[in-house]
């Protein structure tokens, strides 16, 4: 009898991205929460798509830095074992994919800009304050997700006996704070401070992350400009 054939490798890395994302109850969820708040906003010419889709980016975003905090408050060095296990398959893909949502909601942000330009006294105050709100968990939202990554392969290393992928002076055990803070350091400067690489897997993930940092924070310089250029 023949042999099914082997699945083609693009459909293999579709099914570990569905199989990561999955995995992810909270990125997933956020995400639901972000679409339902899209969904239930009222498409008037007041609120068209882009400070529709600020609002539910917004939503979203929020709802998963909470989540997020609330799991590193009460996360131990088992519990992200696991988590790092379960969480392992399409991690790089699910980061690329959301960072890419990420940049993508600052092309909503030029454009709520273009528009509050149009609009005087307290509707434009508003439209200016949530670009500025959307800039900052933007931000956010990006360097948790770079901590998490590095905070699974680190962990993930170590359940399967591996060398440790970065080196924290001083704290053999790192947790999630001491990941968010690495990221962001490289999210504010492109460089690693205090803490070191040791495998070339994750270089390359800092290499992305510097990369992205760059483009990043230049074009949060340049709408910053244009928020405080729209409040003159």
């Amino acid at each position: 009898m023949d042999r099914p054939p082997a699945p083609a490798p693009r459909r293999r890395a579709w099914h570990r991205t569905l199989h990561g994302l999955r995995a992810r109850p909270r990125l997933l969820g956020s995400a639901a929460a972000g679409l339902l708040v899209y969904w239930l906003l009222p498409a008037t010419p007041a609120v068209h798509a882009a400070p529709r889709t600020l609002l539910a980016w917004n939503a979203g975003a929020l709802l998963y830095l909470a989540l997020v905090a609330f799991m590193a408050q009460h996360a131990d060095l088992e519990s992200m074992r696991r988590r790092a296990l379960r969480e392992d398959e399409g991690r790089f893909v699910v980061l690329v994919l959301v960072v890419a949502a990420a940049a993508a909601v600052l092309l909503a942000v030029a454009s709520q800009l273009a528009a509050a330009k149009d609009l005087q006294g307290a509707l434009h105050r508003l439209h200016v304050a949530l670009a500025a709100l959307t800039v900052a968990t933007s931000w956010f939202f990006t360097q948790t997700l770079f901590a998490l990554h590095y905070a699974h392969d680190f962990y993930a290393a170590r359940a399967r006996h591996g060398a440790d992928p970065l080196q924290f002076p001083g704290t053999p055990d790192p947790g999630y704070g001491d990941f968010f803070y690495f990221a962001c350091v490289i999210g504010t400067s492109g460089q690693t401070a205090d803490v070191a690489f040791a495998t070339s897997a994750l270089r390359r993930v800092g290499t992305l992350h510097c990369v992205l940092a760059f483009f990043f924070n230049t074009t949060l310089l340049a709408l910053a400009i244009n928020i405080a250029a729209g409040l003159l």
